[in-house]
């Protein structure tokens, strides 16, 4: 609400102000059917419903193989696998060991990704229920499930720019297991999670015995290939032919284009933590109005002699536009 003030303690040379402030002014009901019609969330149901359709055409043609599109995460959203699929820097702990050796350093970190305690997976992946947790939970809490932990992996291989994407398949040893396959110069590896291993595509005493399907942060590609042993596959998925994917090329570019980013930090004395309060409330960032607005807030307290601390806060705003 905009007011109009036309007596204050301003100067008398000035001839009036405004001022914004929030006022309550009453409510309204819409029906939900109507506010669902104009909800942000379309699209994305849009994508779901196309995920769901994209799953069943892929199990009438295979119904053995396996195709996980969708999962619920840790608060009953639901979701496309590929929003699981982000880097993320490891422990800077197991970064220091091998500073020179980047091949010793992947091998490590895939065996501290297969010491990660394992939970027993859902009984029936086909039935849409799955829960899966992020990778920072996952490192949070020191436990997951298979798909978690390659999932895990895959996300420590993007933070070094290898090209890793999911793998999901059966194994000769452990039944359904999840894999991560990352794109050499002249082949192609398997990085099994569980036990932290890694396997040229031609190796025979590989256990995997299935690829089923792959994904990355960008789509779902399902095997299509009549063999689909992996030493016959074809890892190359922009061929149609041999890989059904479940997004279209003009979905996936507007990824990235759909969100903006907002955020500095605040540098200030430590008086008390109202002071500090007011100074992020002084910002107007917590004021957006757009809907689906997430925020991100880290502090960092340094202390000098004579209990004098520096505050430093860092805020951030996330914003979805379609």
């Amino acid at each position: 609400m905009m007011t109009e003030k036309h007596e204050d303690h301003c100067l008398k040379s000035c001839s009036g102000h405004s001022y914004i402030r929030k006022s309550w002014l009453g409510s309204i009901v819409f029906p939900f059917s109507a506010l669902l019609q104009q909800s942000e969330f379309l699209d994305q149901t849009e994508v779901l419903q196309r995920a769901q359709i994209f799953k069943k055409n892929c199990k009438a043609m295979f119904p053995n193989r396996r195709i996980v599109t969708t999962v619920f995460n840790d608060e009953g959203i639901q979701f496309l696998v590929t929003r699981y699929i982000k880097a993320l820097n490891p422990p800077q702990q197991l970064l220091d060991i091998f500073l020179h050796n980047s091949n010793a350093t992947f091998d490590l970190i895939a065996r501290f990704v297969s010491l990660i305690p394992f939970v027993p997976n859902t009984p029936d992946e086909n039935d849409g229920s799955d829960i899966w947790m992020t990778s920072e939970h996952c490192i949070s809490l020191a436990i997951g499930n298979k798909e978690e932990h390659a999932i895990l992996l895959c996300n420590f291989f993007l933070y070094f720019g290898k090209k890793a994407l999911v793998l999901l398949g059966t194994s000769v040893l452990e039944g359904h297991v999840a894999y991560v396959v990352t794109q050499e110069t002249n082949e192609y590896l398997l990085w099994n999670p569980s036990t932290g291993q890694c396997y040229k595509q031609f190796d025979p005493f590989c256990p995997l015995k299935s690829v089923d399907c792959l994904f990355d942060d960008r789509n779902v590609w399902f095997n299509i290939q009549q063999n689909n042993t992996p030493m016959a596959v074809f890892f190359d998925y922009s061929k149609e032919s041999f890989w059904k994917q479940l997004l279209p090329k003009n979905v996936q570019g507007t990824k990235i284009q759909s969100i903006q980013v907002t955020g500095f930090p605040i540098q200030m004395p430590y008086i008390d933590v109202q002071s500090i309060i007011d100074a992020v409330y002084q910002t107007g960032i917590h004021s957006a109005e757009f809907p689906q607005t997430e925020f991100a807030l880290a502090v960092y307290i340094h202390p000098y002699p004579n209990n004098i601390l520096s505050v430093w806060v860092y805020l951030a705003s996330l914003v979805q536009h379609q």
